[in-house]
This record gives C-alpha cells, sequence and structure tokens, in this order.
C-alpha cells in the first residue's frame, strides 16, 4: 500500500490525493441524496453549521467576494497559464502535478455544493413539511388569495414612501435590510420548521446594471456560503430577492421554495417594508395565474388594488424595458435551466413562476 501510495504521489500531490477521495465520496453522498428524501434531509440539517460558519466568514467583508474573484479572474487564468508554460519546460512529472492541482480546483467547488447546498434538491418538499397542497388550486382558491393580498398591501401601502417616478423606496441601507431580514427568518423559525436560522448578510453587487441584462435579481455562492444581489431593479425586487438568496443560505435549494421560503419569511416581519415587498412581488404572479382561468375575476380584484401599489410595479417594469430582450439573459436562461434540471428540478428555469402556488396554498389552506 506504502509503495503505491508512492508511485501515485510522484505524479499526484497529496492535497489532490485528498481531493479526489473526498468527491469520489461526495459523489456516492449526493446519490444518495438523490435516492433517499430522508438521507437528504438529514444530510441538509448536518450541514447547517458549514453554512452559517461560511456566512459568518464571507460577513467579514463588507464588498462581494463573488464579484471580486469575476473581476480577478483574466488575471488569475493569465498567471495560471504563465505558470504551466514554466512548469512544461521542467518535464513531464511536474506538468502532470500540476494539472492535477488544476482539475482539483473545480473539483473543491463540487465537494462544498455537495455538503452545503445539493442536498437541498432532494429534500422532503416544503409542501409536506407545511401539509399544503397544490395540486388543485382552484380559481376560488387564487381569487381568495389575491384578495387577501389585495387587502394587505392596500393597508400597508399607508405606510410606504414613494419616488417621483412611483417606485417604492426602501427606507434603510443594505446592512440594515440584512439584519431585518435576519431577524424575519428568525421569528418564522420559532413558528416552523423550514430551515434552522442564523444571521447572514446580502452583499450588493458593483456592477449591478451590467448583470441586470442578464436578468440575474440575486446568486449564492456555495463554495463560500455568500449571497449577492442585484441593486439595479426596483427596492421591493431586490428586498424580496434577499429573502430568496438567504433562504438559499439556509438550505433551500429548489428556486420556488425559495422564493415562498422567502414570502414567508419576510410575513413574519414587524417591518412594512418587508411585509409590503414580499406580498407585492408574488401579487403579479397570482394575478397572472387567475387571469388565465377567469379573466373577469383578476380585473375585478386587480381594481381594488391602490394606484399606489400599481404605479410602484409600472415603475419596476419600465426600469426593466432596457434589460428586457437581451442576449445575455437567454445565455443565462439556458445554463441555468440546465443547471436546476441536472439537479433534479424538472421544471428547470420555469420553478421561479411556481412560487405562486405555494402562495395560494399557504393562504387558503
Amino acid at each position: 500500500m506504502r509503495n503505491l501510495y508512492r508511485k501515485v504521489n510522484k505524479f499526484v500531490p497529496l492535497w489532490s490525493i485528498i481531493v479526489f477521495s473526498l468527491t469520489i465520496f461526495s459523489v456516492l453522498i449526493y446519490l444518495l441524496c438523490a435516492l433517499f428524501e430522508k438521507f437528504a434531509d438529514f444530510i441538509n440539517v448536518l450541514c447547517v453549521p458549514i453554512r452559517a460558519a461560511l456566512s459568518v466568514v464571507t460577513s467579514i467583508f463588507p464588498f462581494s467576494l463573488f464579484e471580486t474573484f469575476i473581476f480577478l479572474s483574466p488575471f488569475l487564468l493569465a498567471f495560471l497559464i504563465v505558470l504551466a508554460v514554466k512548469i512544461a519546460k521542467k518535464g513531464t512529472i511536474p506538468t502532470v502535478r500540476y494539472l492535477t492541482v488544476i482539475v482539483s480546483i473545480p473539483l473543491c467547488y463540487f465537494i462544498m455544493f455537495v455538503w452545503t447546498f445539493g442536498s437541498g434538491y432532494h429534500t422532503t418538499t416544503v409542501e409536506n413539511k407545511l401539509e399544503i397542497s397544490t395540486d388543485e388550486i382552484s380559481t376560488e382558491d387564487m381569487k381568495e388569495a389575491l384578495s387577501y393580498l389585495t387587502n394587505e398591501l392596500n393597508e400597508l401601502k399607508k405606510e410606504i414612501n414613494y419616488d417621483q417616478n412611483g417606485a417604492s423606496v426602501m427606507p434603510y441601507s443594505y446592512g440594515e435590510l440584512s439584519k431585518k431580514v435576519s431577524k424575519a427568518y428568525s421569528e418564522m423559525a420559532k413558528d416552523t420548521n423550514l430551515v434552522k436560522t442564523f444571521s447572514s448578510r446580502i452583499k450588493p453587487i458593483i456592477l449591478s446594471d451590467p448583470m441586470a441584462y442578464t436578468h440575474i435579481s440575486g446568486v449564492y455562492i456555495a463554495l463560500i456560503g455568500e449571497a449577492n444581489v442585484n441593486t439595479a431593479f426596483s427596492d421591493y425586487i431586490i428586498t424580496s430577492t434577499t429573502a430568496h438568496e438567504m433562504a438559499h443560505q439556509r438550505g433551500i435549494a429548489r428556486e420556488d421554495e425559495a422564493s415562498f421560503v422567502g414570502f414567508l419569511a419576510l410575513s413574519y416581519s414587524s417591518d412594512p417594508y418587508l411585509k409590503y415587498s414580499a406580498y407585492l412581488t408574488v401579487y403579479y404572479y397570482l394575478l397572472s395565474d387567475l387571469s388565465k382561468s377567469s379573466s373577469e375575476d383578476a380585473k375585478n380584484i386587480y381594481a381594488n388594488l391602490d394606484i399606489d401599489i400599481k404605479n410602484d410595479y409600472k415603475a419596476y417594469v419600465k426600469s426593466f424595458e432596457k434589460y428586457k430582450d437581451s442576449t445575455a439573459s437567454k445565455v443565462t436562461d439556458t445554463v441555468n435551466n440546465s443547471y436546476l434540471q441536472a439537479n433534479g428540478d424538472k421544471d428547470g428555469t420555469n420553478s421561479y413562476n411556481l412560487v405562486s402556488k405555494l402562495v395560494c396554498a399557504y393562504l387558503t389552506q
């Protein structure tokens, strides 16, 4: 055995041997998660301390580490190429050792993905945890849910400020937003078993305007446990996106469930703007669903929505116009769709829109 190790170590550094071994073990764990729901639940809970620790460490940095890596990646790539050329001149063995180290880097991401986030795609669904069902959502259910949201939004609107363009204004900084949303998750955790709670921080993206052409409003990086938000969108979208990405931080992987858990967490908040953002974000998803089955009922309910709230949504639509038909969004949608389907989410990017069913089921059952 020792002789075999020496032969392998001649071409593969110890660090890479460890990474390759952990990769094989992680593949086995991920396959077991995909096959056995209860095992996925166990791994997801087991990984809470890892996610929490990563969140605490990355929160120390006020800037986005993800965005910093994107900035530095061309220089890093150039450095690796130059280094590869130098090492190649030293012979076959140093070159093979270098290449195994390079291969080990993406494998580290996969290992962290499995042990921080991947099991979430195969855990018990939020539906089952809350004992609700989206299988038989009726027109009456949608009308009831929309009427409730309309009344709540009209009441909350009294405490919301709007700018000259009609858009609602978030009355605090991103740091304060992080604290308020984390607190909302703590309140929700007292009443549900959906997530284990801890404090975390959202990182605003500096290059949010270019990023908006991809239609990405937020991104969670499992490798470092960092949640990022695109600040180019309307404030109420930023708020609900923050809650969505924090749901990912807490192990909710499926996109519709992350949106729903984010909605639910914000609804537990005593802050009017957080509740307003949660309700308004899902309102138009539900309105669209009801319009498909009963356009007349949708029009009647929508007519009761306060004009300032309607203008808030119109301001968002208007601000989004310049990003709407970008090539970048088509590329990212294709990549994201493939990623989601590869992890067992058969609806792919369409799953983002399924949050309305979860909200409707929760409000009416």
